[in-house]
């Protein structure tokens, strides 16, 4: 049995966070919808991106491969690039919709009523998820970047 490159193991786990994010953009919807709230609706966007993008990067290892090694260079210097992009977005709304969303700041926009306990455990859970998506992911951006800057010096 072969083992798995490098390469390989970051495409998983990079599937791994586009799995990680679906759930959690899917909880978040169960508790508030759209309009109500647009620091959630920003946490949602960076999810379902970062979810989208995952996937098209981690199938890319097996379904797109160029000849050229200037190309598959330049190909993994944008999804590097990209994938940071989407980290900094990822924490900066995180960081935002939790502040939001922790301890008493939760009544400060809304009625203390409007949510039950399981509102409040969905919101929880997709949080978790979320920044275990996040954790994820920057080990996926620290094993590309490491990967790009020994080819680049190549």
């Amino acid at each position: 049995m072969k083992c798995l490159s490098v390469k390989e193991i970051a495409s998983i786990l990079q599937i791994a966070v586009a799995v990680l994010c679906l759930p959690a953009v899917l909880l978040f919807s169960m508790v508030i919808s759209f309009p109500d709230d647009m620091k959630l609706f920003m946490y949602q966007c960076s999810l379902t991106t970062t979810m989208v993008l995952c996937l098209i990067f981690g199938c890319s290892t097996w379904f797109y491969n160029s000849n050229y090694p200037k190309t598959r260079l330049h190909v993994r210097i944008l999804i590097v690039i990209v994938l940071w992009i989407m980290f900094v977005l990822g924490v900066a709304t995180a960081v935002l919709f939790d502040l939001q969303y922790s301890g008493e700041l939760i009544y400060g926009l809304f009625e203390p009523d409007m949510f039950d306990t399981i509102d409040l455990v969905f919101l929880y859970i997709g949080m978790i998820l979320g920044a275990l998506a996040h954790l994820i992911l920057l080990i996926v951006n620290i094993i590309l970047t490491v990967g790009v800057i020994r080819r680049g010096r190549k």
